[in-house]
């Protein structure tokens, strides 16, 4: 294990709360958290809520992942020791988040159905009026973060060819 032992208790301790925040959406999609029953406007799939979930928990799988092996964290490599299958691991996981997160942008700009969106500048918040401008921001974000998804995949997939 390389690093400093202190830093990685507390990479390890943020990836542990990244985790426990990613189970509460998952929580309210088994039922075991409330759930509103109120209709809302804009009504989100279920899906949404299991992917954000997962999201969280992968993420901070990630980030315990990395306080264990002792990653440096000025570089997205892990050390040279790590095992092939963490490595594995580690690399399935970030291109799932990526794509995870394209998915959710790219429902947000064309999935069918209204939108309500606001925004908030220091705890001001305010509902935004122009939601195809939205949707266009969304639709831009979610083109990029495919493009990303796309990328790190033949990254990764270059590596694992080496």
């Amino acid at each position: 294990m390389g690093g400093n032992a202190s830093s990685n208790k507390v990479t390890i301790a943020l990836g542990v709360m990244t985790v426990l925040v990613g189970t509460i959406p998952l929580l309210a999609m088994m039922g075991v958290l409330p759930r509103t029953n109120a209709p809302t406007a804009d009504p989100a799939p279920a899906w949404m809520g299991w992917l954000i979930g997962l999201i969280f928990v992968s993420a901070g799988f990630i980030v315990i992942l990395r306080g264990m092996v002792g990653a440096n964290g000025n570089s997205s490599d892990l050390p040279a020791t790590t095992p092939r299958a963490l490595r594995a691991l580690n690399d399935i996981i970030g291109v799932g988040i990526a794509g995870g997160l394209a998915m959710l942008f790219t429902w947000v700009a064309f999935g069918p159905g209204p939108r309500h969106f606001s925004m908030g500048i220091d705890g001001l918040w305010m509902p935004v009026s122009n939601a195809m401008l939205d949707r266009v921001v969304f639709g831009f974000c979610a083109i990029l973060a495919w493009w990303i998804t796309i990328a790190m995949s033949v990254v990764t997939l270059r590596k694992w060819r080496r």
